[in-house]
């Protein structure tokens, strides 16, 4: 091969390249959109799934609220165990979505407790719903996302009442609830309380002073007189004595 043909095969090679390159850049052009797109793409249903599930949650609050209310207004007509137990268990998950859940929430789940005779946790939830109505005043509260969320949505109910009547119709209830309510729950429910702790304690009390059932221990007999089993070398050395004495 001349240095002719050499200089045109490496230029040919050359041309090859530079035309590969080109054609993998103007590919890379092409499908940088396409790439940049289907990643917004994916980050906005992120986010709209993201939004979903929140706006979900804060409806399961309210959802809530009804079938409290619901409960609670029956009274004396009753209604099935596990019914109560299905919306306890729904409250208990309004109560856990939140660092801060509205005091309603929490009226609402310990006067439940209280109608199924919980009086340890009806204690418990009135109590964080009498401080959490004090720390609603306060001017220094940090509210949380789901808080905000959960005030944003209210406000929307509130300023549609005839799109959400039934919602809004067992919110006034449940506020009525807790204004006349709330004290006379949690008192009973501490006086109850107090009472079992009583009881338990004077239990004990009598157990304590009942007469133990022991065996009596004689009083003629001195530890002196009480002797000690022989060891298994004795018992071993007489029968090994009585086996000789046989042969």
């Amino acid at each position: 091969m001349t240095k002719r043909q050499k200089k045109w095969v490496i230029g040919l090679g050359a041309g090859v390249v530079v035309i590969a390159i080109v054609m993998g850049a103007l590919q890379l052009v092409r499908v940088a959109p396409v790439m940049i797109l289907a990643i917004v793409g994916l980050g906005l249903l992120v986010v709209l799934a993201l939004k979903i599930r929140a706006n979900r949650k804060t409806k399961v609050i309210f959802r809530f609220y009804v079938a409290a209310n619901e409960i609670l207004m029956d009274g004396e007509r009753g209604r099935y165990h596990f019914e109560i137990a299905k919306v306890i268990k729904t409250g208990q998950k309004v109560i856990r979505s939140m660092p801060d859940a509205p005091p309603l929430s929490r009226f609402a789940l310990g006067a439940l407790y209280y109608s199924i005779d919980d009086h340890n946790a009806a204690v418990e939830q009135l109590g964080f719903a009498a401080e959490e109505e004090v720390l609603k005043e306060s001017r220094h509260l940090a509210p949380s996302r789901q808080l905000r969320r959960y005030v944003s949505r209210l406000r929307r109910i509130e300023r549609r009442p005839k799109r959400y009547a039934k919602i809004n119709a067992a919110m006034a209830s449940l506020e009525r609830m807790h204004q006349e309510r709330a004290a006379r729950l949690l008192a009973e429910s501490q006086q109850q309380l107090k009472r079992l702790v009583e009881a338990h304690e004077s239990e004990r009390s009598e157990q304590n002073r009942a007469p133990r059932r022991d065996l009596p221990i004689s009083s003629g007999r001195s530890l002196k007189s009480i002797t000690a089993p022989p060891t298994i070398s004795e018992v071993l050395n007489d029968v090994y004595q009585e086996d000789r004495t046989i042969s």
